[in-house]
């Protein structure tokens, strides 16, 4: 018996399970609520016997028998109880917790292929669900410490809040130890940082179109109450479908709690000033710090040359710091990108206003951006004025800061790539 309801605009399931015993099996019925499951006896679950708090601590086991998913182990009084049932719903049921709490044992559930990407913080490898063959990319996250673990756990809420086509989609999360396992979508492609030099010989409008779908997943975001803050080239990948990518959100964070962990973060050529400036980390910032950075990798994308050129690190941080840059390229790309690297966030579109702004620029070629730019923000000044990279000491208070509006292939493969999103 199965059934399926909403509440809350929580899915709900409800199925049979058995509880194998000794002489005589049990029927029970399971039912999955919001934040909870429970099992009864009987069908009016006014007396469940079995009962299961969620929440993203959470752990639970599946049974997984002749790589088939056949059962799950259930705490109860501190001893673990078997239950079996329907392949089908157990999967169901294996897809909704997925979004919730944590599993446990990754190697039964997966097969490891090949290592992606390594680095000091961890490892990304891609693997195969032994009972789909589906493939999917598997970060591996140490957490050697509880403020590691406070990080990770923070990056896991942020990717189960978000679901849309230009972001990286995570399915489920296993702990073993002190390791969490975020089992994400595989993205067949490359990043943008491994691009560059190909993307700088396409056209106009085949840049905008791909900009375009790095705001439109900036503004989703941001419509969740959630700031990036590392945006940067090499965490946009481009599928072989042209389908852009937002990946890596360990350093993201709500709207509103900025200055708690990690105030000052991001990478040093792409990070907004404000960030950077933000003596003592007193000084609230908000989502148009991602702007900036898309602004960075959009400059990037034109000249194939960083905003903030510099012989050593320390100096491209300095700069970037005190938001200093020069662009001497003409055309409405290099208008807009003038516009997206304001020092002052209070003169930075939203990613909102951004999209309709790229919008704009596609449908019509003419479509002038300085005076789209004066007219939005009513500014009286004349457009040299406003697009002047002249930098100005800008210590913003919390008050001020809130704004108005809410891996190998060829040239001619991202060619080809460019075309699909085009038409």
């Amino acid at each position: 018996m199965q059934f399926k309801s909403k509440q809350n605009d929580q899915q709900i399931l409800h199925f049979t399970v058995i509880r194998k015993h000794f002489f005589l099996d049990r029927i029970y019925y399971l039912k999955l609520e919001k934040d909870f499951i429970i099992m009864s006896s009987e069908t009016d679950f006014k007396k469940p016997k079995y009962y299961l708090s969620l929440s993203p601590d959470t752990e639970f086991e599946w049974i997984i028998r002749n790589q088939q998913l056949v059962g799950f182990l259930f705490p109860y009084r501190n001893k673990i109880k078997e239950f079996y049932g329907d392949k089908n719903h157990l999967t169901q049921l294996k897809l909704q917790l997925g979004k919730i709490i944590l599993f446990k044992s990754l190697i039964v559930h997966y097969k490891f292929l090949l290592y992606l990407d390594q680095g000091a913080f961890g490892s990304v490898s891609l693997q195969s669900n032994y009972i789909t063959e589906n493939k999917f990319a598997i970060k591996a996250l140490t957490a050697s410490n509880k403020q590691l673990q406070k990080q990770i756990m923070n990056e896991i809420t942020t990717l189960r809040s978000l679901d849309h086509p230009n972001i990286l989609k995570l399915y489920e999360v296993f702990k073993t130890n002190s390791i969490y396992y975020l089992v994400t979508e595989y993205i067949d492609g490359k990043n943008l940082k491994q691009l560059y030099n190909e993307i700088h010989q396409m056209q106009d409008n085949s840049i905008l179109c791909l900009v375009k779908q790095l705001f439109e997943g900036l503004n989703f975001i941001h419509k969740n109450n959630i700031i990036h803050r590392d945006i940067k080239s090499a965490n946009l990948i481009i599928q072989k479908d042209g389908l852009l990518k937002i990946i890596d959100f360990g350093l993201a964070c709500f709207d509103g709690d900025q200055l708690k962990d990690y105030p000052k973060c991001g990478t040093p050529g792409y990070c907004a000033p404000e960030i950077l400036q933000n003596i003592g980390n007193k000084n609230q910032y908000d989502s148009k710090v991602d702007v900036f950075s898309a602004g960075c990798v959009l400059y990037k994308l034109l000249t194939s040359k960083s905003l903030f050129e510099a012989e050593t690190s320390k100096q491209v941080l300095k700069k970037n710091k005190n938001c200093l840059f020069h662009i001497k390229e003409q055309g409405r790309l290099f208008d807009l990108t003038k516009i997206l690297v304001k020092q002052n966030p209070l003169d930075r579109p939203t990613s909102f206003q951004t999209l309709q702004l790229i919008q704009k620029m596609i449908d019509d070629e003419s479509f002038d951006v300085n005076i789209w730019y004066r007219n939005t923000f009513n500014c009286n000044q004349s457009t040299s004025s406003l697009l002047s990279n002249t930098p100005k000491n800008v210590n913003l208070s919390k008050s001020n800061q809130k704004t108005l509006s809410t891996p190998n292939s060829s040239i001619q493969f991202f060619s080809n790539t460019i075309n699909k999103i085009i038409k």
